[in-house]
């Protein structure tokens, strides 16, 4: 399964490339925009992360003598 910092790299690399000065302006715009998608993946993947730590957290109260 991807990690969220494996896709923050993925599009780092997007947008190194179009930022390079070596694309054309076209290509430029587009690797800007397809660098969006694992940039938005990532910050999913940082949300489930931390919902799925309380759900841990929350159940193992629940499990211990009160």
């Amino acid at each position: 399964m991807l990690k969220a910092e494996e896709c923050r790299e993925f599009a780092e690399q997007y947008r190194a490339r179009a930022n390079d000065g070596r694309s054309a302006t076209r290509l430029a715009n587009v690797l800007l925009s397809v660098s969006n998608a694992p940039l938005a993946l990532a910050r999913q993947l940082d949300l489930l992360a931390s919902v799925e730590s309380q759900e841990s957290a929350r159940i193992a109260n629940q499990a211990m003598p009160g």
